[in-house]
């Protein structure tokens, strides 16, 4: 799978593209390769595909006995189709067979279509945070419980 970590960076930042006016500005426009295959090597990079072609990612690093949701991206082709609530669905999975106790994740105070796609999922809002140079909240963060001990 190391030799698609390209096309999944380019699926990352084409995906993220429509971020791009966030502030603070999202990381994934910084995303790198060799971040990706940390990831990969750590955790897991699931990829969403049709007739051979990658549609979607989502990335898992592990956390504290569970396992952090991250770059969670849909080409802009193939949105509203419902890819993301099937990786999801996939993380989800991936982290129940390892027996992790909770996936979480962060997603922008901004992004109400995101939240409302998390909490479709069962995630909830646990906390907030505020990215770096700033001292008002900027993101939820989110958990879905998973019923095994972490």
């Amino acid at each position: 799978m190391a030799a698609d970590l390209p096309a999944i960076l380019a699926l990352v930042i084409e995906a993220f593209a429509a971020l791009a006016s966030l502030t603070p500005p999202s990381g994934a426009a910084g995303e790198t390769v060799e971040n990706l295959g940390r990831i990969q090597a750590q955790g897991a990079i699931l990829v969403a595909e049709s007739v051979g072609r990658l549609v979607g990612c989502v990335a898992l690093e592990p956390k504290m006995g569970g396992f952090y949701l991250g770059r969670l991206a849909v080409h802009p082709d193939w949105r509203r189709q419902g890819i993301a609530q099937l990786l999801l669905a996939a993380a989800e999975s991936y982290a129940r067979a390892r027996q992790a106790s909770a996936l979480t994740l962060n997603v922008r105070l901004v992004l109400a279509g995101n939240i409302r796609l998390f909490e479709g999922a069962g995630y909830r809002i646990v906390g907030q945070g505020s990215h770096s140079g700033f001292s008002v909240p900027t993101y939820h963060i989110m958990r879905k419980d998973l019923g095994f001990p972490g």
